[in-house]
């Protein structure tokens, strides 16, 4: 588990400079940020020169300036290098450095003073450069979000942690209380809510026990996980009978589930409803059946629609003969009968038919977002179907169970 909120997370060391500076000569200042926690996210390392004992930086600069993004980072030694070539008037001045977040700013780690002497120079330089030592750039290369998007554990643990939490909830206080997930797959997105938000307990449910194995995928991620976090309960068990009593959690969460369910998705609906607080948020980001890849099989073919472009015995046949370009799911594959499965079992759902049954409920909307395609190339297959329908891929939508009416 994260540190107590008391505690901090890593520890900043910066190396010593000089007393004194020429005109033209580098400041060069080595910094060693060491993780003491199991990860911190969104680190960043901030650094200032102003006068002594004045309040205005003369060059002020961050590790984003100088290109350097890191969207988490391990238990371990990080090393971070700054130069700035001196050409500000003689006189004494402060460094300052601290490592914060990109929303947490914290007062200096170091402040060091230096004294630069000599002839005031013809061109003021406020900006400096930043790069990462070898050491630091091998093991940075071994995270999963050096990848990209591609990388089964980053479009989880980082994108879609990040769309539920930040984009799509706000950083609600709620996601420090009781947390419900159903169909967490493998459970990357809700390790990385655990370890963002440190929830009173997040329970993820599912039919399927991937989560077992999440500690390994973690580690092979660069993530030193060795147990589930206390407060991360997991239930083998199906969402349409959640072993909770009423109004037991303050956030409830969906992506990529509810189209899922066999049979129809509708008594979780109810379920969810019933063990949502009165002013608990649900976040639900439904697959869509007629979007460009609401077949799910993108990786037999990955022709947008083909499901509605084809005969039904035509698809099969593609999907039980063909070998699938397996994308990276951090080890958990499938047969090809499971994908034919998985597919003869989705909701047709849509859109406004979706957003029409949470009204019915009388959620509030609070937060809606859609990833829509570039272009819908329609053929005469592709004709019965609406525009909406077939340009959304997939939609964000955060509601809000109302508050009890006290004076009723």
């Amino acid at each position: 588990m994260n540190q107590p909120n008391n505690i901090d997370p890593a520890k900043l060391n910066v190396q010593p400079i000089a007393n004194i500076y020429q005109e033209g000569q580098i400041i060069k200042v080595q910094m060693n940020l060491q993780i003491l926690d199991i990860c911190v996210f969104d680190p960043v390392m901030r650094l200032f020169i102003r006068r002594e004992g004045a309040d205005t930086y003369l060059v002020a600069s961050d590790t984003h300036q100088g290109g350097i993004f890191l969207p988490w980072l391990p238990c371990g030694e990080f090393c971070f290098n700054f130069e700035w070539p001196v050409s500000i008037p003689p006189g004494n001045y402060e460094l300052g450095v601290s490592w914060g977040t990109v929303s947490k700013v914290r007062v200096p780690d170091s402040l060091q003073l230096f004294s630069i002497s000599g002839t005031e120079s013809a061109q003021q330089i406020l900006l400096g450069t930043w790069n990462t030592p070898p050491e630091t750039e091998a093991r940075l290369n071994q995270l999963s979000w050096r990848q990209g998007m591609i990388n089964w554990f980053h479009r989880h643990f980082c994108h879609a942690a990040k769309v539920i939490g930040e984009l799509c909830l706000a950083n609600s206080e709620k996601l420090h209380g009781r947390i419900l997930d159903i169909g967490a797959g493998e459970g990357i997105t809700d390790l990385s809510i655990v370890l963002r938000y440190q929830p009173q307990e997040l329970v993820a449910l599912d039919i399927v026990d991937y989560i077992k194995e999440l500690p390994r995928v973690a580690r092979e991620n660069g993530l030193p996980l060795q147990t589930i976090p206390d407060n991360f309960t997991f239930l083998q068990q199906s969402c349409e009978e959640i072993p909770y009593a009423d109004e037991s959690f303050d956030v409830v969460i969906s992506w990529g589930s509810l189209e899922h369910i066999a049979g129809g998705y509708h008594k979780t609906l109810d379920e969810v409803y019933r063990v949502l607080k009165p002013g608990g948020l649900f976040f639900i980001a439904p697959g869509l059946y007629y979007s460009a890849i609401g077949s799910h099989l993108g990786e037999f073919d990955p022709t947008p629609h083909l499901h509605l472009r084809i005969p039904e015995a035509d698809l099969k046949e593609m999907v039980m003969t063909t070998k699938p370009t397996i994308m990276d799911r951090s080890g958990f594959n499938v047969t090809n009968e499971d994908y034919w499965r998985f597919y003869k079992e989705l909701n047709p759902i849509r859109l406004a038919d979706f957003e029409k049954e949470l009204r019915s409920y009388g959620y509030i909307l609070i937060r809606a977002a859609i990833r829509t395609s570039e272009i819908v190339e329609y053929d005469a297959a592709l004709q019965p179907y609406s525009i909406l329908d077939l340009a959304v891929e997939e939609p964000y939508i955060t509601v809000q169970k109302p508050e009890k009416n006290l004076n009723s």
